[in-house]
């Protein structure tokens, strides 16, 4: 957590956030029936990474609290913090804009057990996601997206069998 906030400081000071806003995100993984409900407070670096003639490169700030529901083991617990770059392409007067996003960033998880047979192996852990969605409103407050998500340890310890989630996400800064 001191990671995050340390990250999230740094990045932040060199350019005022548009102010925090907020994610509801849900989804599934296939393998273990595993479902994930979740709650993402966010921040957008005000200014862009890069900006061209149609494109512009931005940086998002994401801490995640979510629960996973576990069908044959006990329910667990995630907590992480993702650097979010996003391309955008803005439409209409910029009071629109579709995005395609990647990040890596870490996860704790409150324990390993997903069936009675498998494990994660560590409850630290780090998210790959890829995502596109669109952005809407004024000061774009309004956010709709879907992510590829996996979750693994990246060979930390064997074994190192991972999670892939499908996630559908709401944003809104108010």
């Amino acid at each position: 957590m001191a990671l995050a906030l340390a990250l999230g400081a740094g990045a932040v000071g060199g350019a005022a956030a548009q102010g925090v806003d907020w994610t509801l995100t849900g989804g599934e993984a296939k393998k273990g029936d595993v479902k994930k409900l979740g709650v993402i407070a966010g921040w957008t670096r005000a200014e862009p990474l890069w900006q061209g003639q149609q494109w512009r490169l931005k940086l998002r700030h994401e801490v995640e609290l979510s629960a996973w529901d576990v069908p044959k083991a006990s329910d667990l617990i995630e907590f992480g913090y993702s650097p979010v770059f996003r391309i955008e392409r803005p439409f209409s007067g910029g009071t629109i804009a579709f995005f395609v996003e990647a990040s890596i960033g870490v996860r704790l998880l409150s324990h390993t057990r997903i069936s009675p047979t498998r494990t994660l192996s560590t409850a630290f852990q780090f998210s790959d996601q890829l995502g596109l969605g669109v952005q809407w409103g004024r000061d774009a407050r309004s956010t709709l997206g879907v992510r590829y998500q996996h979750i693994s340890n990246a060979g930390i310890k064997k074994p190192n069998p991972g999670m892939d989630f499908v996630l559908l996400y709401y944003t809104h800064r108010f």
